[in-house]
């Protein structure tokens, strides 16, 4: 009966790593995302004041 009553809790503890796997896609995606759309602005900025 023991093994029986440790078994249910595993289930629970699969959507824990699920969510911070999720947490850590999404900070990575928006640190990647910010990184390239400042880069791209400085970019853009350096090209306009050449061209102007």
């Amino acid at each position: 009966m023991q093994t029986m009553e440790e078994r249910p809790p595993t289930p629970r503890r699969f959507p824990n790593p699920w969510r911070r796997y999720g947490r850590l896609v999404a900070t990575n995606f928006l640190r990647g995302a910010s990184y390239t759309l400042g880069t791209a602005v400085i970019g853009l900025a350096m090209w306009w004041a050449q061209n102007r």
